[in-house]
């Protein structure tokens, strides 16, 4: 039986994939003109820290602070714009608080705008814990932060799932010794399955079904 429940934040709990992709092709035009990535290569962004994600494409003139700040301000002001949860996802965290389930959050993003994107989705309230960016010193697919995440919530990882819509969360999953969940409605669907999650989901209320 499934007692701890650690989701993904962004594409998996809340919708934030096409606001991630379009403020990169922004930044990328701005900072990188000469780049022309594909549809691939942005949808595989999502799974990276941005410090990872600009440095690999800077050169020595590149000032990563002023490209990530960037990053964020136009970030924000879409997300200031309009952030929803994936439907089903109040209902579904709040059935499994009901069940008596722990539920944790392990992103790549800093914890304090994590939370706050949390906060603006409704979903807060349901989250026992949150491991962020600052929280380790690898980032997924290292299984450091959901490690963490078990030291920190007293879970077992036999008895607990990662949900994640990238090929690094299940990864991680994998390497934590955790069942991995993949969500349909990712953009990384085919990258993710060749990793063979245990569980598959088209839904957040599908969920329910792990209890």
């Amino acid at each position: 039986m499934i007692k701890t429940f650690l989701f993904d934040l962004d594409g998996t709990l809340i919708q934030t994939t096409e606001i991630i992709i379009d403020t990169f092709k922004i930044t990328f035009e701005k900072f990188f003109p000469q780049l022309k990535l594909s549809e691939s290569e942005y949808s595989n962004l999502l799974g990276q820290t941005l410090w990872k994600t600009f440095e690999f494409y800077a050169d020595e003139t590149t000032n990563i602070d002023e490209v990530v700040q960037y990053y964020r301000m136009l970030s924000n002001q879409k997300i200031e714009e309009g952030l929803h949860a994936y439907p089903g996802a109040v209902e579904m965290l709040q059935y499994l608080k009901k069940k008596g389930c722990k539920v944790g959050v392990v992103t790549s993003k800093m914890r304090k705008i994590a939370t706050y994107h949390l906060e603006l989705t409704g979903l807060l309230p349901y989250i026992d814990h949150i491991i962020g960016y600052e929280d380790v010193n690898l980032h997924k697919p290292s299984p450091e932060p959901i490690l963490k995440a078990l030291t920190e919530m007293n879970a077992r990882a036999k008895t607990t799932v990662y949900v994640g819509d990238h090929e690094n969360d299940i990864i991680a999953a994998k390497k934590a010794g955790v069942f991995a969940c993949a969500v349909t409605y990712s953009a990384r669907l085919e990258e993710m399955l060749s990793y063979q999650p245990e569980y598959v989901i088209d839904e957040l209320e599908n969920i329910k079904d792990f209890i």
